[in-house]
C-alpha cells in the first residue's frame, strides 16, 4: 500500500513540474458564442464580439425589436430572428367587450 501511495505521489510530482501556471489567455484566442432570446414588448440586443471565431444567435418577439451585432474575427456567423406581435391587439378586444 505504501509503495502505491509513493508511486502515485511521484507521478503527481513529475506531472506538476510539467504543468505550470501562467496568465489566463485572452478570449480573443478562442471562439465566442452569444445566444439571446427576448420576449418583451420592447426588445434590444447589442452584441460585440472580438474573437477569432464569432457566433451569435438572437431571437426577439415583441412590438418593437432592435438588434445590432458587430463581429471582428476570421470567422463571423450571425443570425437574428425577429417576430412582431402586440399583445394589446389580441387581448384588448376581449377585455373591452
Amino acid at each position: 500500500m505504501k509503495t502505491s501511495i509513493l508511486s502515485v505521489a511521484a507521478v503527481f510530482l513529475a506531472a506538476s513540474s510539467i504543468a505550470h501556471g501562467g496568465s489566463v489567455p485572452d478570449r480573443i484566442q478562442g471562439p465566442c458564442f452569444h445566444v439571446s432570446i427576448q420576449n418583451d414588448r420592447v426588445n434590444e440586443s447589442n452584441v460585440r464580439q472580438d474573437c477569432d471565431r464569432n457566433v451569435n444567435r438572437t431571437v426577439q418577439a415583441g412590438a418593437e425589436n432592435r438588434a445590432q451585432t458587430i463581429q471582428t474575427g476570421s470567422v463571423n456567423n450571425n443570425k437574428v430572428r425577429q417576430y412582431h406581435y402586440d399583445l394589446s391587439k389580441y387581448f384588448g378586444r376581449s377585455r373591452g367587450r
